[in-house]
């Protein structure tokens, strides 16, 4: 039987970069990058990239450029929904068997999934305190 992934639906801008819409490597966040990397390596977490980047061609190649560790598996990324990027993050749950998910993005989400949202501060990026917040909330899902 295989295994359900663990995964983090992940924002770019204001989660990992600075400057919003310039994801050159002068403009990623190196400690977003870091506290992303240790998040995902030591508590065996997958990538679904649910930012308007996932529109790119590139947008796996962007992350590695950036940073993030090739051990981290990409499982892909979000379809369109005319409701939004919660809508997004529910189809992909209902299409894909996931074990736990977390979701990191600088965006209002609703109440609703609030369990398993980290909101960094655009400006801030994914700082260890937001690390933090995530390994509480990984421990409770």
């Amino acid at each position: 039987m295989k295994q359900k992934d663990n995964v983090i639906f992940l924002d770019f801008d204001g989660v990992l970069n600075k400057k919003l819409d310039d994801f050159s490597e002068s403009a990623a966040n190196p400690e977003a990058v870091f506290y992303v990397n240790k998040l995902c390596l030591e508590n065996d977490f997958k990538i679904v990239v649910c930012s308007s980047w996932r529109h790119r061609d590139n947008y796996e190649q962007i992350l590695h450029d950036i940073g993030i560790d090739k051990k981290i598996g990409v499982l892909g990324k979000t379809k369109n929904n005319p409701n939004g990027r919660e809508a997004e993050i529910k189809d992909f749950l209902e299409d894909h068997d996931i074990a736990k998910y977390l979701i990191i993005d600088d965006a209002y989400l609703s109440d609703d999934i609030e369990d398993h949202h980290v909101q960094p501060a655009s400006r801030l990026g994914f700082t260890k305190n937001k690390y933090e917040e995530a390994l509480k909330k990984i421990s409770k899902l």
